[in-house]
């Protein structure tokens, strides 16, 4: 994936479309997902420093779904952000 997607749940909150390091498959003992290649949603607290994987898409295109449908249910006006 060359680009990540994210959306802002609140000041502190960012919802992740990403690939993640092996580390970070180990440290979370992620080993049900079946691998640490593909793309995975993660929940990036600031407040608290946290980076947690919280489901494996099946493809780019079902995690970029994702977040639009939850981008859509947020009051303000979602907006997702592509980063390069």
């Amino acid at each position: 994936m060359e680009e990540d997607l994210s959306i802002a749940i609140d000041n502190q909150k960012t919802l992740w479309l990403t690939e993640i390091s092996r580390a970070t498959f180990d440290d979370q003992a992620l080993d049900d997902l079946g691998g640490d290649g593909g793309v995975f949603v993660v929940l990036e607290d600031v407040s608290e420093g946290t980076f947690e994987v919280l489901a494996k898409a099946a493809s780019i295109w079902a995690g970029e779904s994702l977040l639009n449908i939850i981008a859509s249910s947020l009051k303000r006006p979602p907006h997702l952000t592509l980063v390069s």
